[in-house]
């Protein structure tokens, strides 16, 4: 990494902070706002890593950064849920862009596996199948030992934990046979911890839990960040 992308890393960690601090504190739209600030700050590192990146095909890197939009629509959208307790429309819109965006994420960097491997087939296999297991795992672990009640959002639950899990298994298959960066597979272990804890607090009762608040925060924006950098190291 260069002065270049570790600046921007620290400007995007700096945000993170700020918003967390507003978030525990004080809440509401204010809060809202400065994550806006820190969504944006990781965007750009993205955006500015396509900018200055050296690689022909810029595609791979464009849809990295429209990931890392989408994240921020996503997360903005369930805050706005905790603003005006609307669960139906934020909560579901807001899973449909996290997924859309861990889409793009696999479009991503299964384009820049092919020019590593000939072929990402074993990768997508192994991934479908521990993403059942995974998700299965997960979901009715977390309604028995838990204690979730999903209720009217277990098959959306079930839909963007498979689409999470399979992407964070398929980065890890492909760090392993040489075809991706093992960045790309920590960015997304980071984010399937931050789901598990948000999955606590959405679903557990524990939204105004000030520590989860944290927690979950900061695994995110380690996640986002960390994928953001992936663009200034292809």
């Amino acid at each position: 990494m260069n002065a270049l992308s570790i600046s921007l890393v620290i400007v995007s960690a700096m945000f993170a902070i700020l918003f967390m601090a507003i978030r525990v504190w004080k809440g509401g739209l204010l809060a809202v706002m400065v994550k806006t600030l820190a969504s944006l700050a990781f965007v750009s590192t993205g955006i500015i890593g396509i900018a200055v990146s050296d690689l022909t095909n810029k595609v791979p890197l464009a849809l990295i950064a429209i990931g890392l939009l989408c994240g921020m629509v996503g997360d903005i959208l369930l805050d706005l849920k905790v603003v005006y307790d609307n669960d139906k429309i934020y909560l579901n819109f807001g899973m449909l862009s996290f997924g859309l965006g861990h889409l793009a994420y696999f479009s991503a960097f299964t384009s820049l596996a092919l020019t590593q491997i000939s072929s990402v087939l074993v990768p997508v296999l192994v991934a479908v199948g521990a993403g059942i297991v995974l998700t299965v795992g997960t979901v009715v672990g977390g309604m028995k030992m838990m204690k979730l009640d999903f209720g009217k959002f277990l098959w959306q639950t079930v839909a963007y934990s498979f689409i999470l899990t399979f992407m964070m298994t398929y980065t890890l298959v492909l760090a392993i046979m040489g075809g991706g960066m093992w960045l790309t597979f920590v960015g997304l272990l980071l984010f399937f911890l931050s789901d598990v804890v948000l999955s606590t607090q959405y679903f557990g009762g524990q939204l105004s839990n000030k520590l989860f608040i944290v927690i979950n925060h900061t695994l995110y924006y380690a996640a986002q960040i960390v994928l953001a950098t992936v663009v200034f190291l292809v």
